[in-house]
């Protein structure tokens, strides 16, 4: 895993390297930084925890490289490379996004619950486990207790991770309801035995 972890690092901080010497339009810089930069972040992000300084770590690199491909100081704020279009920024992808993106995609509640098998079997384990781990009666309840921890602590799992995501990113989710009716249908005895 620490070895995906240097790869991540290393291809985010050669795209920035490669934006530096390259002679396109902003929007072209900043398409190529996406597809350089945050296609190796994405493969992963939903398999791998990372650590609230990994993450930052991997947004300073980011956001640098945005500011290289607009042209832009080293000294202009950030601000404006993360606040989205509509708000006047040029709304870089965000680790933490495009990490709350991969877990979503990961999960897929549809596919997972459509039929009776053992990824469904599994999905409903790990997420019962989870509930229980953090003494929360449904997803729901999971997703606002992330609240109180900060993600190095709320990193333990999958599920964990995705609550945790989901509240800082301040997404309403439907899945979480989702899930916790799927939940209520199955024998959580017969999951966790």
């Amino acid at each position: 895993m620490s070895a995906t972890r240097e790869i991540v690092h290393e291809k985010a901080s050669m795209a920035r390297i490669l934006i530096k010497s390259h002679p396109l339009t902003p929007e072209v810089s900043a398409e190529l930084l996406a597809q350089k930069g945050i296609s190796a972040f994405t493969f992963s992000a939903a398999l791998i925890e990372r650590s609230q300084s990994e993450l930052e770590g991997l947004q300073k690199i980011r956001v640098q490289a945005n500011k290289k491909a607009w042209h832009a100081p080293w000294s202009s704020a950030n601000s404006l490379y993360t606040f989205p279009t509509a708000e006047g920024g040029h709304e870089c992808h965000l680790p933490s996004g495009v990490l709350l993106q991969a877990l979503l995609q990961h999960v897929q509640v549809d596919e997972c619950m459509r039929h009776e098998n053992v990824v469904k079997i599994n999905v409903l384990a790990q997420s019962t486990r989870t509930l229980t781990e953090w003494h929360c009666n449904s997803c729901t309840d999971l997703i606002d207790v992330m609240e109180l921890w900060n993600w190095n602590l709320a990193n333990k799992d999958f599920w964990s991770r995705l609550a945790k995501s989901l509240h800082s990113q301040k997404v309403s989710v439907t899945g979480a309801e989702k899930i916790d009716k799927k939940l209520d249908l199955i024998d959580v005895a017969f999951i966790t035995s």
